[in-house]
């Protein structure tokens, strides 16, 4: 079954990535006019994609937002990896609660840039790898390696059981994540909470280290991906 993703950014890195059947790209007629599009066409080319000019109106009828910037590239599905496979890398992150499908994507993005190769995905609760998650990681979680095969408590239990260090994000948490990077762990096990529920109470209950990230400010709160990103940021 075809996927529509939209937004430049995604379809360039789609094309780059090379992991996922690439279909059809989709462009806005006059697209020669932008630069950015034009170098797209250009990148289609080069990896012997297909492209088809196309209205407006026809973009909108394949992705159902505004939000294309004039491209659609239609693909196969994400090929998602078994959890079993990443087991031995050094750094796993897992959401946990997180709803938004901005959030799972502007963590992916982060993950990316800052090394973090394997995100874990529980398989209800969580978006998977939609076109508006791909739209929100700029195209990033094409290179990551992207599980969705457990329940958020079958990754905590079966890391713990692989010698991974469990650290969960909490406001409450009594150990700063400073103080959790001091310790130089080898294989780090993060997980992130939505911003509503937070990390479950299973697994705060089974964490190795609850950690927060220590505020100044008057109004105590970070946004899920904002603390995801400084986690990862400094267990790097």
């Amino acid at each position: 079954m075809s996927e529509f993703l939209y937004g430049i950014n995604p379809a360039f890195e789609a094309i780059r990535a090379g992991r996922r059947q690439v279909i059809r790209l989709y462009l806005s007629q006059g697209s020669e006019q932008n630069p950015r599009l034009r170098k797209l066409a250009q990148v289609a080319e080069k990896y012997q994609v297909p492209v088809e000019a196309v209205d407006k109106s026809s973009l909108f009828d394949l992705c159902q937002t505004r939000e294309h910037q004039g491209c659609v590239l239609e693909t196969g599905p994400f090929p998602y990896t078994p959890f079993a496979e990443m087991l031995g890398e050094k750094r796993l992150v897992l959401l946990d609660n997180i709803e938004d499908p901005h959030n799972v994507g502007a963590v992916a993005r982060s993950a990316e840039a800052l090394g973090w190769r394997n995100l874990l995905l529980p398989r209800r609760g969580c978006p998977l790898l939609l076109p508006s998650v791909v739209k929100a990681a700029a195209g990033a979680c094409e290179f990551l390696q992207v599980a969705v095969n457990c329940a958020s408590n079958q990754y905590v239990k079966i890391a713990l059981e692989e010698g991974y260090t469990v650290v969960s994000l909490d406001g409450a948490g009594p150990i700063a994540l400073e103080d959790v990077r001091s310790l130089q762990l080898e294989k780090i096990l993060l997980v992130v909470g939505g911003e509503n529920a937070g990390v479950s109470q299973f697994i705060l209950n089974h964490s190795t280290h609850i950690a927060a990230i220590r505020q100044s400010g008057r109004i105590n709160s970070l946004n899920a991906s904002v603390a995801a990103a400084l986690a990862l940021y400094l267990l790097a």
